[in-house]
Parts: C-alpha cells; structure tokens; sequence
C-alpha cells in the first residue's frame, strides 16, 4: 500500500513538472499567427493594396499587390522565403522582418508608367520631367537636365539602355545619352545616371530578396528569382 502511494506522489510530481516546463523556442506560435504578423508587417513597410501570406512550418509564401518601395509604385511583388526565428513576429520592431526571414526568392513587376508618375512628381538627380519608354529588352528615355557650372545649365536629353540587377539594387544600365544628337562621352554618361541610380534601393526592403533575371517588356520590367508558391498551410491577408 505504501509503495502505491509513494509511486502515486512521484507520478504526480512528475506530470506536474512536465505540464510547467517551458515552451521551446517558436513552439507557441503556430503558422497561423506568424502568417497574420508577417502580412501586418509587410503592409506596415509596403502599404500595399493587398497582401497574401501563407505559412507552412518553415516555409512562407507571399503575394503584394500595389506595394511602394523607393516611393515607386510596384504593381507586384512575390517572395518565397525560409523562417529562420518564428519569435520575431512577437516584435513590432524594425528589425523584426530581417530577423524573421532568413533567406528569400522574389519576384517584383514595376510598370513603366508608375516609374513615369514617380519623376512627374520627383526630380532626381537634376532631372525633371523624365519620362521612360519601356522596349522589349531595354528602353528610351528623355527629359530636362539641370546643372551648376559657371551658370546654371539646362539641357534636354535623350537616353537610351537597360535594366540591371547591381549591389546597391536596381539600376540604370548600359546607358548611352545623346545631346541634340551627338552621344556623350562614358565619363558625362556616368555622372549623369549617378544621380538617378538606384532606380529601386536595397536598402528599402527590410530583409535580403534575391532576383537573378531582370525582363523589360513592353509597358513593364519584371525582375525574378523564381519564387514558387507551395500547397497548403495557413494563409492571412492584409488589406489597405
């Protein structure tokens, strides 16, 4: 009887100590909270139209739609990414997008008339009224420049070139600009897209995307690293 009685003490103590351990690192939160967290933070950062985040364990998957980044409208973005610390979605911080995925693929549509709107209303570099032309594979672009030497010069220039992917982001490329005609030496040439480069800043997106291809289309660029959509899992979405 006594041993009956000290082996019902020592069950208990047990089940009791298991029942108070702590949780271990992320246990708590389930996919569906991290999805809820992760589409507040992107809308926080983008302010988008619509967001669409879907969590699977480690795995997360989103769709935006009319996001901003270097106050250039993007019509899309996709990214498929690898959670590297669940915990950071208990954070309202900076840094808690950056902390939470470790690894990303994406996928961003700029349109050539959200990249006009913007240096409508922006001047860049000393320029104004800069206005782009999307081509299959490249584009043409004219405006106004501005600059200070002994007096104060304003030229109309005509440009033409591509996209590229550089270590500070999106980029102007192989840019040849021409004055009434005459193409102007690499050195002028340089100076001048300096001023507009990066078209879209690195530093704007809070966590680390990688893009290996860059498109221009008719009407639009489309830069990828072929992010793919998986099955199943838990989805939010956030809404302007």
């Amino acid at each position: 009887m006594k041993n009956r009685i000290w082996y019902a003490v020592i069950l208990a103590v047990v089940m009791l100590s298991a029942s108070c351990a702590p949780l271990r690192a992320g246990e708590h939160i389930s996919d569906e909270v991290v999805a809820r967290k992760v589409a507040s933070l992107l809308g926080k950062e983008f302010t988008p139209e619509r967001i669409t985040v879907t969590v699977l364990d480690s795995r997360l998957y989103a769709e935006m739609t009319g996001g901003v980044i270097s106050d250039i409208r993007i019509d899309s973005m996709k990214i498929e990414a690898l959670i590297s610390n669940r915990e950071s979605v208990l954070s309202d911080d900076a840094e808690a997008l950056a902390s939470l995925i470790g690894y990303s693929k994406g996928e961003m549509v700029m349109l050539e008339k959200d990249v006009n709107e913007y240096f409508a209303k922006n001047e860049s570099g000393g320029f104004s009224k800069l206005v782009f032309d999307f081509l299959p594979g490249s584009f043409k672009a004219e405006g106004l420049f501005s600059a200070d030497f002994l007096f104060k010069l304003r030229i109309r220039l005509a440009a033409n070139g591509t996209l590229g992917l550089a270590s500070d982001g999106i980029n102007l490329s192989g840019v040849a600009i021409f004055i009434e005609g005459v193409k102007q030496p690499s050195f002028i040439t340089e100076q001048i897209v300096s001023g507009v480069n990066p078209l879209i800043a690195w530093r704007d997106i809070p966590f680390k995307v990688e893009f290996k291809t860059v498109t221009i289309e008719d009407t639009r660029a489309v830069m990828s690293g072929n992010p793919k959509k998986f099955p199943g899992g838990s989805t939010a979405v956030w809404k302007k």
